[in-house]
């Protein structure tokens, strides 16, 4: 509903909402800016809801032998619980303003917005919401926009450290964001979890369950018996989401993932949150795919994944440090290429990649697994990526590091 009125909202109107409500907001910032910053709060933010990298980073933080007041303002799906030692708070509230005006430590994986006052003594760790990224992002991405440029700066001006998990990703930082401070080779903290349950290297793990796998299956109504695909596109907008949809083939799919494994797979489709939004189903796949872009969790999904079928998203290079297989069907990928540009020349990703779906099915019958991680690591090693399972852990240290220096 909230998606739909604001669709239909006219743009005139929803700038004069966005002024209004960031001078309260900012009125607010000056008012609980006089208050003592407590020294043991950490505010942790993400406007998509309780999870990416500062979800780990609340977790890894939790188990510090000293006690820390923790917050967690999230956005998005406020269904999803967070475990009872995290006050979770709703983003855009007085509420969250509050507690982001008296804390130690924030931590956030998007930009903080133009009204936001940080105070001396207060330290902000950046971790972005994209490790490795495919496609061109920041200063370096066409079309953005002054608005969202100058608010993407005022974040960058307001950071001291940023996480990054690759000596290329330094760069696009230096020169996309413009950031002129510490940067901390970490690797991705929402990766950890996926890295250190991804004890199924190269091929597919069929039937195979540990308590974990069993347990994500379960809350997608789904058991142990098959083998597990993902087919998660990435959003393109102006209309277009709905494009590789109709040129996917999912019976054909799944003939040629058994011809090849010799497994029965479960399909599962997973839509960028941004698709659905825009009115865009997976209905149009038809009935032998189960739709699941409802889930929170693309990581918990990326777990029990066997194989990865996407196109423009950086998830496949996150699921391919697994090990397991991920294929690029990509229809549109000449034109998603010029209008959105992208760091690497596509056709030389380390991927299987495909235009349709006869050549999606070619692919997957005739995947070689060995040539592929050949590929995989040789790319990896030239970009200096650093991804181990470690990150959250490491970026805990950091923030643990801030607060025992005091105020």
């Amino acid at each position: 509903m909230r998606s739909f009125i604001k669709r239909i909202t006219p743009e005139g109107l929803k700038k004069l909402y966005r002024s209004l409500r960031g001078r309260i907001l900012g009125a607010a910032f000056g008012a609980f800016g006089r208050l003592p910053i407590r020294p043991d709060r950490v505010v942790l933010e993400n406007v998509w809801g309780y999870g990416d990298n500062p979800k780990s980073i609340a977790l890894a933080l939790r188990k510090q032998k000293k006690k820390l007041d923790i917050i967690f303002i999230a956005g998005g799906n406020r269904h999803v619980k967070a475990p009872k030692w995290i006050r979770l708070v709703t983003a855009g509230s007085l509420r969250a303003v509050y507690y982001l005006s008296t804390a130690r430590v924030w931590v956030d994986c998007n930009h903080k917005p133009y009204y936001v006052r940080k105070r001396n003594g207060q330290f902000y760790m950046q971790t972005w919401h994209g490790s490795l990224p495919l496609k061109r992002i920041e200063k370096d991405a066409k079309g953005l926009g002054a608005e969202y440029l100058e608010e993407a700066a005022f974040d960058t001006g307001l950071a001291d450290v940023f996480l990054s998990d690759s000596e290329f990703c330094n760069d696009v930082y230096r020169h996309a964001f413009g950031y002129k401070g510490r940067i901390a080779m970490t690797g991705s903290p929402r990766l950890d979890t996926l890295l250190k349950n991804a004890k199924r290297t190269g091929g597919v793990a069929g039937t195979g369950a540990s308590k974990r796998r069993t347990a994500i299956l379960s809350r997608l109504g789904l058991g142990c018996d098959k083998a597990i695909a993902l087919y998660a596109p990435t959003f393109r907008g102006g209309g277009e989401d709905a494009g590789p949809l109709k040129a996917f083939d999912a019976g054909e799919t799944l003939k040629a993932l058994k011809a090849h494994f010799g497994k029965d797979f479960e399909l599962l489709v997973k839509l960028h949150p941004l698709a659905v939004s825009h009115g865009c189903g997976a209905e149009v796949l038809g009935g032998e795919v189960k739709d699941v872009s409802s889930y929170p969790n693309i990581y918990e999904l990326l777990e029990v994944t066997d194989v990865l079928i996407t196109d423009y998203s950086n998830t496949m290079f996150e699921f391919s440090y697994t090990g397991r297989p991920c294929f690029l069907f990509a229809p549109d990928s000449d034109r998603y290429a010029r209008e959105r540009g992208m760091y690497f020349v596509y056709d030389r990703l380390p991927f299987p990649i495909a235009r349709d779906s006869a050549g999606l099915a070619r692919e997957i019958k005739s995947y070689d697994s060995e040539r592929y991680a050949t590929l995989g690591q040789a790319f990896y090693r030239d970009l200096g990526v650093r991804e181990d399972g470690h990150a959250s852990r490491r970026a805990a240290r950091i923030i643990m590091n801030e607060i025992n220096k005091g105020l």
